[in-house]
């Protein structure tokens, strides 16, 4: 069942918005100049981050679209390269509304496809059914431009028929040859790891998802290449949504408890199942980080609320769906596009390890 919760942006609130522009500054608009001066950067900078942002860092583009936004600028892309039949509004695909990971995936995209004066509808699609048919109608019938998926790591889907030829851009693996944006998630949890190491952590546990599989295998290239012992006790794949990523961190707990097997380290896919898991190690008498540390995957808000705070990988979600939703109009407007990017991660240290 097509399930479309949020038409984040409308042309009456683009229409509201320009007014308040022209009120608020007196019928001047912003240039790309007042952008490169408030954001501190050269013109040509500026032109970068909003014509081909994957060479440029994310502090700067950070600053860049702050500036964008305070001085309501947008980009003069030639009306040349408009077909007549675009209708301005992309979809974002996500698999579980409720996973901070992709809202901030979808917030990018809206916050990027507005500079473009494009609308954003929001969809979910579950991944044990894939089904693109009603988002491919949508597509044909020209209510929409075409579509955004965040599928997931290690997620892959059977090509589908009727989205040959759809404008199509994929976060995090690729779909039928589309362009596809990614991090790369062996790299990130090896530095986790030898980061762990240099922690004097020696006995060290996995906890991710049954789809893992390139997670588990730099885990363990990590481990053995440390010449530490590779345990399968402490390896545990649970489940990945709603309540069952709770229930996935208290059986690994209890697991490890049962076996009397208590590692010195954790090493999380997730930091919601890093949260769960620093709850029932001190519900259980264990301190974190003192006998087991415990790192995370995303670094979402979570990762700040629970004590002790936890030390994780920092996906940049955001940037990632502003750079799926140039890539996405590019396409629909007719221009080249690269066929992946990458981004990269960095470990944000807090008290849990």
């Amino acid at each position: 069942m097509l399930k479309i919760f949020i038409n984040l942006s409308s042309k009456l609130y683009n229409l509201a918005f320009f007014m308040y522009v022209i009120a608020f500054k007196g019928g001047y608009m912003s240039s790309i100049k007042d952008v490169a001066r408030e954001a501190q950067v050269s013109i040509a900078t500026v032109s970068r981050v909003f014509n081909n942002p994957a060479v440029v860092s994310n502090q700067t583009k950070t600053r860049v679209y702050s500036a964008a936004e305070k001085l309501g600028y947008t980009p003069n892309f030639s009306a040349k390269t408009m077909r007549k039949s675009i209708v301005g509004t992309i979809i974002v695909m996500i698999p579980d509304i409720s996973n901070t990971f992709f809202i901030d995936i979808v917030r990018g995209a809206q916050d990027y496809a507005e500079t473009r004066g494009y609308n954003i509808l929001m969809g979910r699609f579950d991944i044990h059914h894939f089904d693109l048919q009603k988002y491919i109608k949508l597509v044909k019938s020209k209510a929409a431009d075409g579509i955004v998926m965040a599928i997931g790591h290690n997620r892959h889907f059977a090509p589908v028929a009727e989205a040959k030829g759809i404008p199509i851009v994929t976060i995090e693996e690729e779909f039928m040859g589309n362009p596809y944006i990614y991090v790369d998630n062996f790299e990130a949890i090896s530095e986790i790891v030898e980061y762990l190491i240099s922690k004097k952590r020696s006995q060290i546990g996995f906890l991710g998802f049954k789809s893992e599989r390139e997670r588990l295998l730099a885990f363990k290239n990590a481990i053995t290449k440390n010449n530490l012992k590779y345990d399968e006790e402490l390896i545990k794949k649970g489940d990945e949504f709603g309540e069952a990523v709770y229930a996935s961190a208290r059986e690994y707990v209890e697991a490890i408890l049962k076996i009397g097997k208590i590692p010195d380290a954790v090493v999380c896919a997730s930091d919601v199942l890093a949260a769960g898991v620093i709850k029932w190690l001190i519900k259980n008498g264990l301190r974190v980080p003192q006998d087991v540390a415990v790192t995370g995957f995303d670094n979402i808000e979570v990762a700040e609320l629970v004590q002790p705070g936890i030390t994780t990988v920092e996906q940049p979600r955001e940037i990632m769906g502003r750079e799926a939703a140039r890539l996405l109009i590019n396409k629909i407007e007719g221009h080249e596009v690269a066929k992946k990017i990458a981004f990269q991660t960095r470990i944000v240290v807090r008290e849990s390890a």
